[in-house]
Order: C-alpha cells, then structure tokens, then sequence
C-alpha cells in the first residue's frame, strides 16, 4: 500500500523554487486579512490531500502531475537559460514555449479552479476533482485551445529587473483588455477571446505574455520588454487580482505595492431559460481588467447606473448625486454604457477570436444543459 502523499502543491515546486530567494524562501500573503508572511516554497501553494477522490487509487493524481512536472521542470529552466543567453531568436524561444502550451493548461487547470474558483459555489472535493478531470483529460480540448492561442495571439516576454514578479494560486493569469459584455457562460478574460492578455511564470524575473487586441505600451509583441518599477507593478495587480485564497513573491516589497488593489470577486452562478423549454447553467469566474478605466466602466455597467440618466439633458445637472453636470459627470461613462449593450446585440458581431475559423473558447468552469418539463 502507497502512503498517500499529505501534502499536495496545486502550483508546481518547481515554478515556485523560481520565485524563492537564496534560502528556499517565498513571501505569500493570505489575502482575506492581507497578513504578509516568510515560508519555504516547499510549504507555499499546497492543501492536505488536494488531488485525492474516493473514486481514485491513492496518489493517482499527484503521481500524474509529477510526471509531468518530471518533463516541464527541466524545460522551464532551458526556456530561461535560452532568454537569458541573448543568442536565440524569439522565434525560436516561441517555439520552445510553445511546445509547452498543453502542460501550461493542465496546470491552470489543476490550480485556481479547482481548488478556489469552485469553492465559491459551494462544491466539495468529490465534486471538484471530476469537473478538473472533465477539462484536462480533454485532449482534443485542451489541443484546440492550446492551438486557438498559439495561432491567434501575439506573443512576448516581459522582465522584471527586480525580480519583482508575483504569482498567483490560479498559476497563469487572465485579464481583459476591453469589455465586451455581459454573457451567460463566459467572463470577459476567457481565452480564445478577442481583446485578453495571458500572462504564464517562469519565475519572479520573467513572465510569457500572449495577448490579443491593445496590450499595454511597454508589452510589445514580438520581444523581450524589460519593464520599470511602475510597469512591473501594473502587471502584478492583475496577477494578484486572479488570485482567490494566496499570492507569493520573492520579495516582500513587491507584494505590499499591489496588495491593497486586490478586490475580492467570486465566480457567479447563471441560470438561463429558452423560449424552447431548454433551461441552462454556469459557473463563470470573476471577471478581471487590465485597465483602470474598464475596471470603473464595469462597475457602471453592472449598476446600470446609466438608466438614472435616461432623460438627462447634457447641461441638467446629473442625477447621480454629485452635483456637477451631467456632460462634465457621467454621460460619456453611460453612452458607453449603451455602445457594451448596443455592440452584444449588434448582427455580426464577435467576441471570439477569428469567428469564422476553428478557434476554442476556454470553458465554463461548470455548465450544464437539461430540458424542463
């Protein structure tokens, strides 16, 4: 009989070890209270039996991601040895990422939403560990959208000169770069959609990008961006911001400038019913923008904040309470308001990546269709 492995990371040792300082150490904060602390990396990103099922043999899991991680370890540190070389072409290290892409998956998959995206819905391990298993034994899924955002968006490395990177429990980040709108099974930062930007570890030093739509300035496509204190801390907002339960760092500091940007946001539940008797549900997970005036724009849309000024004229004084007029105060917010709604329903219109092509759109994190009687 195996002895079941207690201790079981949902974010791989060895992305984490690239996060440590000299003595094995990462900072993570606990983002409920903000409590910043030291911890070996070995004792970072685990749960007690996380991957164990009644259903399955002992370690099955965990004996399964090691494998993968027996491959993907020593590929990590050869994609960092070739950036760090200066002699290959980015095309080249593309090629070498890319080779990866499914693993990359697998991994997103094993860690935020199984572990903290479901929990919000209430769902025990029992159930969690088939709706992970739905996703990454998927192959022909998991190749389809391995290849949507291989072939349909722009790749990049950026570098953190400061070794100022964070990482997230949900491993690879997501954010949009535009709101498209409010759907039943999909949030704005789901991949194989226009307008999202994918940021994958290497370590606190580099990061992969893949982005589609207007990336920030300094993500330029096709390079290697080093970025500055500021930028670096843009991007870490947004890796914090996908995190539900930890967020690690190499160095405390870098941490405590993003920390009070996090918002709590969990998944949310959607109940649709047709006119054809089909009724259906899913679980969405939260949404996240990269830009400051989407992140406002949302909470706009969300209120319907616009409907208080549906007869407002330009130079009445607006209805929001502020006192200012309405075209100095929120009427381009609420005319933007109308072009969100207006572009959901406009004929031909398409939030995924190249339409008419064979391109994937990153699934419901759980979805389910039945006829009512």
């Amino acid at each position: 009989m195996n002895t079941i492995t207690k201790n079981q990371h949902y974010i791989p040792q060895s992305i984490l070890a690239n996060f440590a300082n000299s003595k094995g150490k990462v900072f993570e904060i606990f983002l409920e209270n903000r409590n910043i602390y030291s911890t070996s990396y070995r004792q970072s990103m685990c749960e007690r039996l996380t991957y164990e099922h009644p259903d399955l043999e002992d370690n099955a899991l965990e004996n399964a991601f090691g494998k993968i991680e027996s491959y993907f370890a020593p590929g990590m540190r050869k994609i960092i040895e070739t950036i760090e070389s200066g002699l290959a072409s980015i095309t080249d290290i593309r090629k070498q990422v890319e080779s990866y892409m499914s693993d990359f998956l697998i991994f997103y998959y094993r860690s935020g939403a199984l572990l903290n995206e479901y929990s919000y819905d209430n769902l025990n391990k029992e159930d969690k560990i088939p709706l992970m298993l739905e996703k990454i034994m998927d192959s022909e899924y998991i190749s389809k959208l391995s290849n949507t955002i291989t072939s349909y968006y722009d790749f990049s490395i950026i570098k953190s000169n400061n070794s100022g990177f964070l990482l997230s429990d949900q491993y690879v980040a997501t954010a949009a770069l535009s709101i498209k709108g409010q759907y039943s099974n999909i949030s704005n930062r789901h991949l194989g959609l226009k307008d999202v930007i994918m940021l994958i570890p290497l370590s606190c030093k580099y990061y992969i990008v893949y982005s589609n739509g207007v990336s920030p300035g300094y993500v330029k496509s096709g390079n290697i961006n080093t970025l500055t204190s500021e930028e670096v801390q843009d991007i870490n907002r947004t890796i914090i911001n996908n995190s539900y339960i930890k967020c690690v760092g190499h160095n405390k500091e870098s941490i405590e400038e993003v920390s009070e940007q996090f918002s709590f946001g969990s998944p949310s539940r959607s109940m649709m019913i047709y006119e054809s008797g089909i009724n259906s549900a899913a679980l969405c997970k939260k949404e996240v923008f990269f830009y400051d005036e989407d992140i406002e724009q949302w909470n706009f849309f969300r209120e319907l904040k616009h409907t208080i000024n549906r007869n407002t004229e330009r130079n009445e004084i607006c209805k929001c309470g502020s006192g200012k007029k309405y075209k100095k105060c929120c009427l381009a917010k609420s005319e933007r308001n109308y072009a969100i709604v207006n572009n959901m329903y406009k004929k031909g219109h398409h939030i995924k990546i190249k339409a008419h092509s064979n391109a994937t759109v990153e699934k419901a994190l759980d979805e389910y269709k039945y006829f009512s009687k």
